[in-house]
């Protein structure tokens, strides 16, 4: 064998190695590679634009409440509550099965507080403690609560019936901690002073906040047997400032959250309560009926002196169809109805967007959302909180529902949202996995930082990124970034305007909802002249750890949640499983790559071997 052989004997086999090698490594690396058109840029001031994030938007409504270690609020809430009970915990569940009046509520409550007055709400503080987060209680408003837990009430029993009992705000006399169960009323006062003396108020231990009712508008056709008629808008306005003012009288310390609309249709015309054309004709400067429902409680506020809704209280649930036609489409193998998907969180806050729905077919007046709802505080009742108490942006089994939870998080924080609560089902994995990596990404509660940064992306439909640090302290900068790519790798050119030599990588893919812990050696980051470049996976969701010194010293920089019990299995075992997993994956890459340069060294002593004997006289 002639030298040139030799050498390309040689050189051929170390290629087979290295080969060998980077596919043990990256094995699931895409054969498109992203080429120089797949990049964004992400620029973070840490000194710009700061703001408080509030805990409070990494929060669920309770179907959830088991599924998470860390949050930051919960609420009971949804159709079953507004013929809630508390007095016998009977509930109804309207029109969304047969219009069954059971004990359904009891069946997430603590053992030790079944048969208990209030037990759902009970159960509500005792999670709420446990995970260290705020609690919302939904009262109610709508006329009528179950008076027994016997099963479907047919039309003919309509309230009022033996089927129902009254409810009313106040009592009017001595409350009871016993209250009476054959008297043929609820009153909401008497269970707010219940749980006060059993809990404590709102500063103190118990209840934060009670939400007035759920979706209003919607009465007479999710509990037609409760409130039958289409109620008016000044009928709600009614029963909010007496229930709000039954409430604060007792409890003055907790907030109170209205009027939860359901969507889009309610914001605009109360879906076309039958007084509201003559409200508009009254008051032309009305834009929506947000408009007449703030200006109403800062009126009623200046009668009585006291802030009554200290929160505005709506859902969001998109419209925004997938390439197929469809709400909330299941086609998550089609790139077209994936890509609608990832854009439909924009209608939250991107005036540049249109959402393919009919909402834009007749107009978007008032898309984006959250600036709109800032808009009308702004003019009719400052300081009022924003808080969307359900939304979903589908996805529950599918990475880009991660992506889009990631993305609404981070929009919640951008905008200043005060509550946000995920209602979707009890198999919401990969959106549970997302708020996770905000609340809990190394299985230990360290989460996303407390205030909000200036951060700026390049391109929205590839990637978007928010940033944060933990109060003021610029060494640790904590970024989420998103690839919204089907099939391609993105590159993500990060500048901070400083040094960060440490990056510790956390992400989440279409191989399981879980928090996957790359660490801090991750082949896809690299660093130079300042700025770090991440080469993210398609369809992937990632938190990066920026650190500006070394995060093993003994001082660590990174802030950790206390210590709490999770209320089950934590999420955090995951995360070593995964962690476990990824060891087991470097052991390998070591074994295949060792055998494979001890087989270029074989290849070596064979070829000289041949050689002397053929040199050999």
């Amino acid at each position: 064998m002639n030298r040139f052989r030799m050498g390309v004997s040689l050189v051929v086999a170390a290629m087979v190695a290295n080969s060998v090698c980077v596919s043990a490594t990256d094995s699931d690396a895409a054969s498109d590679t992203a080429g120089a058109d797949n990049t964004v840029t992400i620029d973070i001031d840490t000194a710009s634009d700061r703001k408080a994030i509030s805990p409070l938007i990494y929060g669920v409504n309770s179907e959830l409440m088991y599924k998470l270690r860390y949050f930051g609020s919960i609420r009971a809430g949804g159709n079953r509550f507004t013929a809630y009970n508390w007095e016998n915990n009977a509930s109804n569940a309207g029109s969304d099965w047969n219009h069954s009046s059971d004990d359904h509520l009891q069946g997430n409550v603590d053992y030790t507080l079944l048969g208990l007055p209030g037990s759902v709400a009970l159960n509500l503080d005792k999670v709420c403690d446990t995970a260290g987060a705020y609690s919302l209680m939904t009262l109610q408003m709508a006329g009528y609560a179950s008076a027994d837990k016997n099963g479907q009430v047919s039309s003919d029993e309509v309230a009022p019936s033996n089927r129902f009992v009254q409810v009313m705000a106040s009592k009017g006399s001595e409350f009871s901690l016993t209250p009476d169960l054959n008297d043929g009323f609820v009153y909401m006062d008497e269970f707010v002073n219940y749980l006060v003396e059993t809990l404590g108020d709102a500063a103190h231990g118990g209840i934060n906040a009670y939400s007035l009712d759920n979706e209003p508008a919607l009465w007479q056709h999710t509990h037609p047997l409760v409130h039958p008629d289409k109620p008016t808008c000044a009928e709600l306005i009614e029963k909010t400032i007496a229930t709000a003012t039954a409430v604060k009288a007792v409890d003055p310390y907790a907030e109170i959250f209205g009027p939860a609309l359901f969507g889009y249709g309610a914001f605009t015309t109360f879906s076309g309560a039958p007084d509201w054309n003559d409200i508009r004709k009254s008051n032309p400067n009305y834009k929506w009926f947000i408009d007449y429902y703030l200006d109403e409680m800062a009126k009623a506020e200046e009668s009585c002196g006291t802030r009554l809704v200290d929160v505005l209280d709506v859902h969001f649930y998109t419209e925004a169809k997938g390439a197929c036609g469809t709400r909330y489409c299941t086609h998550f193998d089609d790139p077209a109805c994936v890509y609608n998907k990832l854009n439909a969180t924009r209608s939250l806050w991107d005036d540049s967007y249109t959402e393919d729905s009919w909402i834009t077919d007749t107009g978007a007046e008032f898309l984006p959302i959250l600036p709109a709802l800032q808009k009308s505080i702004d003019t009719y009742y400052p300081g009022t909180k924003i808080a969307i108490t359900e939304y979903d942006f589908g996805g529950p089994s599918d990475v880009c529902g991660a992506i889009c939870q990631a993305d609404a998080l981070g929009i919640f924080a951008q905008y200043g949202v005060y509550c946000a609560n995920l209602f979707a089902g009890s198999d919401a994995k990969y959106q549970v996995a997302a708020l996770s990596m905000f609340t809990n990404y190394d299985g230990q509660g360290t989460g996303f930082g407390d205030t909000l940064v200036s951060c700026k992306y390049s391109d929205v439909e590839k990637s978007t990124a928010y940033a944060s640090i933990y109060g003021d302290d610029e060494d640790v900068v904590t970024v989420v970034v998103t690839n919204k790519s089907f099939t391609d790798r993105v590159t993500a050119n990060i500048n901070l305007g400083r040094d960060y030599p440490y990056v510790h990588v956390y992400s989440i893919d279409g191989s399981a909802p879980i928090v996957n812990n790359l660490g801090t050696s991750c082949d896809a980051v690299s660093i130079s002249d300042g700025v770090i470049s991440y080469e993210m996976e398609p369809m992937t969701v990632s938190l990066l750890v920026l650190s500006a010194n070394d995060p093993d010293a003994p001082e660590t920089q990174a802030q950790t949640a206390p210590e709490t019990e999770a209320p089950t299995e934590a999420p955090s075992s995951e995360a070593a499983e995964s962690s476990e997993s990824s060891t087991g994956n470097n052991i390998t890459a070591f074994i295949i790559c060792a055998v494979a340069i001890l087989a270029v060294v074989l290849a070596a002593v064979i070829i000289i071997i041949s050689r002397n004997k053929r040199t050999t006289p």
